[in-house]
């Protein structure tokens, strides 16, 4: 009788997983670029950190041992915007090296969601 009223779609469910499979890879994939990122980021401030120390330690000696008349306010004000110019650039280098590992993992999920999209249009199949 009316057994043949409604019709479900037909439903690819291999398309389906495939999908599933690649929202899985690229978040693996954005997450191990991230983790890199951070990686990269903690062993440049390891490495900024270190060449602070050496050049406080070799500033400080030079100071500790000139004469009362050698130290000039001129050269220390020099000293001063050196260090303050390569904080500046420190910091920045810093914030690209997190922003180039977010941007990069962003585009792997963005990539894969575009996909994905087009995936879902084909998932199901009239019939």
């Amino acid at each position: 009788m009316a057994t043949n009223l409604f019709q479900p779609p037909k439903f690819d469910t291999d398309l389906f997983v495939a999908a599933q499979k690649r929202n899985v890879d690229a978040f693996t994939g954005a997450s191990q670029i991230f983790a890199d990122g951070l990686r990269a980021l903690a062993q440049r401030q390891v490495e900024i950190t270190q060449a602070s120390m050496k050049q406080f330690m070799t500033d400080s000696q030079a100071f500790l041992t000139s004469k009362p008349t050698e130290v000039k306010p001129a050269d220390m004000a020099g000293k001063v915007k050196s260090a303050y110019e390569a904080a500046v650039a420190n910091a920045q280098e810093l914030g690209n090296i997190v922003v180039k590992a977010q941007s990069d993992a962003m585009n792997v999920l963005n990539n894969a969601a575009v996909a994905n999209f087009d995936d879902m249009k084909k998932v199901t199949v009239a019939s």
